[in-house]
């Protein structure tokens, strides 16, 4: 049954009853017998307040049932996956409420459903690209082993064929370290956040990792006084990716790190990126080097997964489009975006 006729009978079945009511306490209270009269005149009064009772529950229902159809509607537009946002205030208070919920989990609905959506295609390119990418080395591999079961290599050529395998078995495994870290950090898991002074924590585990030309110099420009709350392993992965990559692309000049107004800042003098591929370098999967120079191009995680990170954290990681030297990458505090 739709709520209009169901509030109608309601408020009909309840009008009767207060009439009813009514009738027999007026009975108890006079506590004499009555005469035809008297009883005739109670009983018209009783059958005249039904029409009124009616009419009531007639214009309750149909405006309450207005009320519940508009949000019988919005779930139907939820249902069809139109995640439309109303702003919707009523003199009910309790009406307004339901609306606000709906719009909340429209909003809730929405965003998994994008992310589930975004989740899947990644795990598609994922598999594509994977499947792409270590077929080379494995078929290295497979063909210097049957050379080797042939025995078509010479003795003196073995010290190189292993210095070859090593290399794609070492490929094949950077390969299948970023994709698992990929997945970690889609998974948004971290460790327990903790204060970070930033220029000791550089020295100790990030510095010592990153190899540079002799004609390029890493500087630290970070004071003794800056610090930040961070999960110390993310912040090592973040930091790293980026001055890797930093060194990995500029030939001679500088890599800086700093940090100034709470943000950190890393920024080369390298060969910098085009303002049509900065916009999607975030995305996984993207490699820059389309020459397929596995020295250079890596599987196209690392930065994706340097911001999945930063936000697992609370911070972005930006590229700044706006440094024309090279590249400069800004992680700030989200809390700062807002201010």
């Amino acid at each position: 049954m739709r709520i209009k006729p169901f509030l109608q009978i309601i408020y009909g079945l309840a009008g009767l009853g207060i009439s009813l009511f009514t009738a027999i306490m007026t009975y108890v209270i006079i506590d004499e017998p009555i005469g035809f009269k008297m009883t005739s005149q109670i009983s018209i009064v009783v059958l005249s307040t039904l029409p009124i009772v009616a009419m009531f529950s007639y214009f309750i229902g149909v405006y309450l049932s207005k009320k519940f159809e508009y949000i019988s509607h919005r779930l139907d537009d939820i249902d069809a996956n139109k995640f439309i946002k109303h702003k919707h205030k009523d003199k009910i208070e309790d009406i307004t409420s339901i609306h606000d919920a709906i719009d909340h989990l429209s909003l809730r609905l929405e965003e998994s459903i994008a992310e589930l959506q975004k989740n899947n295609k990644d795990l598609h390119t994922m598999i594509r690209s994977f499947s792409h990418d270590i077929k080379t080395p494995l078929t290295i591999i497979d063909g210097y082993l049957e050379e080797f079961e042939d025995g078509l290599i010479e003795d003196g050529e073995i010290p190189k064929v292993i210095t070859i395998l090593k290399k794609e078995t070492a490929y094949i495994n950077e390969l299948s370290s970023e994709v698992i870290g990929f997945i970690r950090s889609k998974e948004s898991m971290t460790e327990k956040k903790v204060t970070i002074h930033l220029k000791e924590y550089l020295h100790l585990e990030v510095c010592p990792l990153i190899r540079v030309s002799k004609s390029v110099g890493l500087r630290c420009e970070i004071k003794e006084s800056d610090t930040l709350i961070f999960d110390p392993t993310a912040l090592k992965k973040i930091l790293i990716n980026l001055l890797h990559n930093a060194s990995k692309y500029t030939d001679e000049g500088t890599v800086t790190i700093s940090m100034k107004d709470e943000k950190v800042i890393v920024q080369d003098t390298g060969i910098g990126i085009d303002p049509e591929s900065s916009k999607k370098i975030f995305e996984p999967f993207v490699c820059l080097d389309e020459s397929k120079n596995r020295k250079k191009s890596g599987f196209g995680l690392g930065l994706s997964i340097a911001s999945n990170l930063a936000q697992s954290n609370g911070y972005t990681l930006a590229y700044d489009d706006s440094y024309s030297t090279g590249c400069r990458f800004v992680l700030e505090r989200l809390d700062n975006n807002i201010a």
